[in-house]
């Protein structure tokens, strides 16, 4: 139901820090009127000031500290895996484009194009997206362990909700199907590959001459 809203309707900046933050600090602070704790909090935002609660969960009254509220940051994980997705599928089409039958060549000239064929494959672009995506989990995770270890979150709270949720799970399901796909390629093309076929042909004068051929002998004219 969520993801269909996602595609619906746009998503205001900043929209799912604002969410996350408030959402820590409910976790954190135990409010009783979560209303009024949501007015308070928004207020303080609204203004610029240092937003102080009282809390009696693991911090002592009166001990709880000002929190400033800093500008969200601009961090948009699902335009991240939107565009590992984009780039796999541009090069899908390029490849599909390029695709063709191609004449091999024998010897060292052969080993050559595979060896270049594999650099090409590589996709620098694809991979760093991938990889600043990853971090940005792996960082997440870290950020709830630390929570839960501290005490500042419970792992059995009816309202613990972690950095790390479904949502980044059906982007990892993407970034890994995508990756599978180019796997799958990869393998195709290796099983389609024909090693050159050694052919010796006698000239005019009985010499022995030697051709290397993909498949069936043609003969030189």
């Amino acid at each position: 139901m969520a993801s269909k809203y996602l595609q619906k309707y746009p998503v205001p900046e900043g929209f799912h820090q604002l969410l996350h933050d408030f959402t820590r600090e409910v976790l954190r602070d135990q409010p009783e009127d979560i209303i009024k704790y949501g007015v308070e909090y928004f207020e303080s935002m609204r203004d610029g000031k240092e937003f102080k609660y009282e809390s009696k969960f693991n911090i002592a009254k009166g001990q709880a500290p000002g929190r400033q509220h800093l500008p969200p940051r601009a961090t948009n994980s699902i335009e991240q895996a939107k565009k590992v997705v984009d780039i796999s599928n541009k090069r899908d089409d390029k490849e599909r484009k390029s695709s063709g039958p191609q004449k091999q060549g024998s010897g060292a000239s052969y080993g050559m194009r595979q060896q270049s064929a594999g650099s090409q494959a590589s996709h620098p672009d694809e991979k760093k997206a991938a990889q600043e995506y990853v971090n940005e989990l792996y960082q997440k995770v870290e950020q709830d362990i630390e929570d839960i270890e501290t005490g500042k979150i419970e792992a059995n709270t009816a309202f613990f909700q972690p950095q790390f949720d479904e949502k980044d799970m059906e982007k990892i399901i993407k970034i890994q199907a995508s990756a599978k796909g180019m796997l799958v390629r990869n393998q195709l093309k290796q099983q389609h590959q024909v090693e050159p076929m050694i052919v010796y042909k006698e000239d005019e004068e009985g010499n022995a001459e030697q051709y290397a051929q993909d498949g069936d002998y043609e003969e030189n004219q």
